[in-house]
């Protein structure tokens, strides 16, 4: 029979808390990325961004699949679309839609810091010069892409993306309406360490749903893609968050 170790944990449940605490620092040796660079419809990053305080700075965005199952607090896949965003006086990118496969790393994302996480299947998988990633949410193929490296082919010019701007919203349990809002700000950029960036023929699909309509963003021009192996560090300087705002509630 197990043994009831009382925990006094930052979240829930009590008794077991989903989300190891603290959860900085973590870090993911050999952390792998495939990417896109892409130019989308304008109207459509603002469309999306118009439920936000954040500006749009440009109509390029990146397409990404994430491997951090050597993550040693939480192993996990991640992937998002990201865009350039401003707010205030800060240049950074914000994450539209994003998803993961473990549920201790979407609560701490999302809950942490804010990141719009959900769960979904996501799969990376690299076979000679080809790197193939998958997202499947719900039984729907939500975003697929395929790199086949080529040294002969430059490093596309990215974005920039951060720090990650993030709204971080906490919804009012009385009735409808939030409680609280606030903008967090969160960059371990300075602290990865790159082992290797090839470029290489990227292609993407991107599906949609109801609730998770990344097929918005199929009105695209690919100008790059790449992948990436380094070794990933969210140290306790940079891996928290930064609240840089408080918003009124609503």
């Amino acid at each position: 029979m197990s043994q009831l170790k009382i925990s006094y944990g930052n979240n829930m449940p009590v008794q077991a808390p989903l989300i190891p605490d603290p959860f900085v620092p973590y870090q993911c040796l050999g952390n792998r990325t495939v990417y896109a660079v892409c130019r989308g419809d304008e109207n459509v990053i603002r469309s999306l961004l118009e439920p936000t305080p954040f500006e749009f700075v440009e109509d390029r965005f990146v397409v990404s699949i994430v491997d951090f199952s050597n993550c040693d607090k939480v192993p996990f896949m991640d992937a998002a679309i990201v865009v350039p965003v401003g707010y205030k006086d800060i240049l950074g990118g914000n994450y539209i839609f994003e998803y993961e496969n473990n549920d201790a790393a979407i609560a701490a994302g999302r809950e942490l810091w804010g990141y719009p996480k959900k769960y979904a299947r996501i799969s990376l998988e690299k076979e000679g010069d080809t790197v193939t990633a998958r997202v499947i949410r719900e039984g729907e193929m939500l975003m697929e892409v395929q790199c086949v490296l080529d040294d002969s082919m430059s490093i596309p010019t990215k974005p920039k993306l951060t720090p990650h701007l993030n709204i971080h919203a906490q919804p009012a349990p009385d009735g409808p309406g939030v409680l609280a809002r606030r903008i967090i700000a969160r960059d371990t950029s300075s602290d990865f360490k790159v082992i290797s960036e090839r470029a290489g023929e990227t292609s993407i699909r991107l599906g949609g749903t109801a609730n998770d309509p990344l097929d918005l963003f199929e009105s695209k021009e690919i100008l790059g893609g790449g992948f990436i192996v380094g070794d990933f560090y969210a140290t306790e300087k940079n891996g928290w968050g930064k609240i840089i705002d408080t918003l009124e509630s609503r």
